[in-house]
């Protein structure tokens, strides 16, 4: 097979394309609060080291910090679980970072070990689905953390600092339980109404792929919540959202105006209290795993690591020789090359990856230009951090909108701590900054084409396998009355949503020819088919 084909060539310029990468993506709910939790985490420890006249120790404070970056609207229970387990990790990190540099000065030995981290920590933010910005925080405070380094005998209070802001910072994630506990599930809910709406306006295949896809996640925050109250009046909207779904109605301007009444914090009661569905969820009782399903279930575990692993393979080709050659090449600061590679690897796909690597390189670049401004004016290192803090807290403003307008902000950051073990070498750092960035970016891109992910066929074929496992379940759940149909539907929603995502997958990746397009499209028609189907209908829930 000619792999310089005419459709070869064809597929490589699609996936070439910039426009993607430069479109911004704006959001309903979760972007004010979040960035001022995340600059009240920076700047807390900050304020406190420069009292105790230590700003020695303020990267080691930043590196904790980044734990607040994760969990931005997630539910208080994950947000929990997530934030202890990433903050450990970035603990961790740090840890054997500046343990490393203590122990060596051989570059190659860091490398080794910011490229270890560097793939458990992609391996990990794919498998419990840690959000942005996935695994790359541990391998640049990992990278930074060992160049900041100076000896054994600091080793200690470098990482006593670095837990304990990372503690604070769980803690002020944690804070917003007491005075708003709804939160989360009404920034859910109004994403899914906006998304609602989205589709009533402008219906298609993905608006109604995104619509579903918010209306579920939004569900899912609700459960094992109490029917009662706030949280009922919520599940009701966003039961009559997915009724509009299949069956619609000019109801767009209706819904948005009730996005922005939740999202603002008020949830007013729905005009009509809906009725009992056609069909209740029998309520599943639990026993313990005999030892053959324990063996299942690990089994089954072991099954879903699988697909990542290859993603975490190119994350490791990529690290190690974005730092060997920034080595060879007397770049210095290897690590801001493998952060680099690690950062568009932080994707699904080589689509993605090249998206991301445009980006990074844009962004890169104005915030490098923003930097010699800033340093222009020679500031002092209490106004070097005082940037940094509005530096990231203006990050996290704009990065969900467009991944290289955080970055435009992100790199004033990392060059303003930087600059304060040595302050002398502004320009110098600047130039190092873009290049590692943009060596290490090409670096992970040429990698993510190069290498082919096979995992994404079989992924896609096991998605295609189980949707329709779940029509047939669904059609025979309502043929016999069952009492358990309203599960059953949420298996098929949750197998379409699968599908879906194993499908743009594996059409992200540049030499994969077949991805069995139609046929996916099919069985999503037959699956929504099926849905509208089964749901309860405008009648159900006394609306006109």
């Amino acid at each position: 097979m000619n792999v310089f084909s005419r459709a070869a060539v064809s597929r490589l310029r699609r996936t070439l394309r910039t426009r993607e990468a430069l479109r911004f993506n704006w959001t309903v709910g979760g972007v004010v609060v979040p960035a001022a939790r995340v600059g009240v985490s920076f700047a807390t420890p900050i304020v406190a080291l420069v009292a105790l006249d230590r700003i020695d120790l303020v990267p080691f404070a930043a590196f904790g910090a980044f734990t607040s970056l994760y969990c931005r609207v997630d539910t208080w229970s994950r947000r929990a679980r997530l934030l202890s387990l990433i903050a450990l990790g970035l603990v961790a990190s740090v840890a054997a970072a500046t343990m490393i540099a203590a122990a060596t000065d051989d570059p190659l030995a860091g490398v080794l070990v910011l490229t270890a981290i560097a793939a458990l920590g992609k391996l990990a933010s794919d498998l419990l689905d840690f959000g942005p910005p996935g695994g790359l925080m541990f391998v640049f405070a990992a990278g930074a953390a060992a160049y900041a380094s100076h000896g054994w005998s600091t080793v200690g209070l470098h990482i006593g600092v670095t837990a304990a802001s990372a503690v604070l910072s769980v803690a002020l994630s944690l804070l917003g339980n007491l005075l708003h506990p709804t939160g989360p599930h009404r920034v859910a809910a109004a994403r899914a109404l906006a998304a609602v709406a989205d589709h009533l306006e402008t219906p298609g295949h993905a608006t109604r792929h995104r619509a579903h896809l918010a209306v579920h996640r939004a569900m899912a925050t609700l459960r094992g919540k109490p029917h009662r109250g706030t949280f009922d009046r919520i599940r009701a909207h966003l039961a009559q959202a997915e009724t509009l779904l299949h069956h619609p109605t000019d109801a767009a301007a209706e819904l948005r105006a009730l996005s922005r009444k939740i999202h603002r914090g008020r949830v007013p009661a729905p005009r009509n209290r809906p009725l009992e569905p056609q069909f209740q969820l029998k309520p599943s009782t639990r026993t313990r795993g005999s030892r053959f399903q324990l063996k299942l279930r690990t089994t089954q575990r072991l099954r879903r690591i699988a697909p990542f692993l290859p993603g975490a393979g190119r994350m490791v080709i990529a690290c190690l020789l974005a730092g060997l050659i920034t080595g060879a090449l007397g770049l210095g600061h290897e690590y801001w090359a493998i952060v680099s590679a690690s950062a568009v690897l932080q994707s699904a796909n080589a689509t993605s990856t090249w998206h991301r690597t445009v980006q990074r390189t844009t962004g890169t670049i104005a915030g490098a230009l923003l930097a010699l401004v800033m340093f222009g004016f020679h500031p002092r290192p209490m106004a070097i951090l005082v940037l940094v803090v509005v530096c990231q807290l203006v990050a996290e403003l704009v990065v969900q909108a467009n991944y290289a307008l955080g970055l435009m902000f992100v790199t004033p950051l990392a060059l303003g701590l930087s600059s304060l073990g040595n302050p002398a070498a502004h320009n110098a750092l600047v130039a190092e900054r873009i290049g590692t960035t943009v060596l290490g970016a090409l670096i992970a891109a040429a990698v993510s084409l190069l290498l082919i992910n096979r995992q994404t066929t079989r992924r896609l074929e096991a998605a295609i396998a189980e949707c329709r496992r779940a029509q047939e379940s669904l059609r025979e759940a309502v043929s016999h009355q069952e009492t358990t149909v309203d599960g059953v539907r949420s298996r098929l929603a949750r197998s379409l949503f699968a599908l879906r995502d194993a499908h743009a997958v594996a059409e992200g990746e540049l030499w994969h020819r077949n991805v069995r397009t139609q046929e996916v499209l099919d069985t999503e028609h037959t699956a929504y088919e099926l849905l509208a189907a089964t749901a309860p209908t405008r009648e159900h829930f006394g609306l006109p």
